[in-house]
């Protein structure tokens, strides 16, 4: 059967598969977009105001709508347009932008190497993007216990409220009550309200304390590391938050 195409969008690209489409979300079928292999010339001529294509890591992303809306303005995305941009990239965003925008990939630079996949809950090289401590600087104030506690929010963030975060945000929707109780007893409920003897008491109800963080040693930085790994979603709603408000 003859898939109808997408005016204007590459060959083998039928309007049943554009990114973000339901039957690609609920994968009924394979993502054409995977398969299709962009030669380094036709990259290449993609670099034009409104027809911007760009490579990270071998993914080729269409970024010509996109750019309208960049939070850095389309004339820098204009001036990589064609290009590999990976070491730009990553100067300044975290990999997580990757997963947020995946429906712009249009497909695979050809002889692109596949990329090793890197650990979503690891520590972000790009400059700022984590607490400096956690970046090899030294800190009197972060100690290894509170990188233990970021990255088992972070993973608890990524399990359960990412996937779901930006329908509820747009829906505007309160978690359910099942949700609730695995913010509850993951921490995060007693761990936003700081140092006190809710912790101790927490953890004799059975509540994970993230991080395996002893109360007495529970401090207002872990309580802000808990705050900046939950707001890292940048979604307002309390639905899309869990209703850690």
């Amino acid at each position: 059967p003859t898939l109808e195409l997408e005016p204007g969008l590459p060959t083998a690209y039928p309007r049943s598969c554009r990114p973000g489409s339901l039957l690609l979300r609920s994968g009924l079928l394979p993502s054409l977009l995977e398969m299709k292999e962009v030669s380094q010339d036709e990259l290449s001529k993609h670099n034009v105001s409104g027809d911007l294509w760009m490579v990270i890591d071998g993914d080729v992303f269409d970024v010509s709508k996109f750019a309208k809306v960049h939070p850095g303005g389309p004339q820098i995305m204009e001036q990589y347009a064609g290009l590999d941009v990976s070491t730009e990239f990553y100067e300044l965003h975290r990999r997580d932008v990757l997963t947020k925008y995946s429906k712009l990939k249009i497909g695979r630079l050809a002889g692109a190497k596949e990329s090793q996949a890197a650990d979503p809950n690891g520590i972000s090289d790009v400059p700022f993007a984590e607490i400096p401590a956690f970046q090899g600087q030294s800190s009197a104030y972060f100690k290894d216990n509170h990188r233990r506690l970021l990255q088992d929010v972070r993973t608890f963030v990524k399990k359960e409220l990412e996937p779901i975060a930006e329908a509820a945000d747009l829906a505007g929707d309160y978690s359910d009550r099942e949700l609730q109780g695995k913010l509850g007893m993951a921490g995060l409920m007693v761990a936003r309200m700081g140092p006190g003897p809710w912790i101790e008491q927490a953890k004799e109800l059975g509540i994970h304390i993230p991080g395996d963080v002893q109360p007495e040693e529970f401090d207002y930085f872990h309580e802000q590391v808990v705050q900046e790994e939950r707001t890292r979603l940048f979604c307002p709603s309390r639905g899309a938050n869990g209703n850690v408000e």
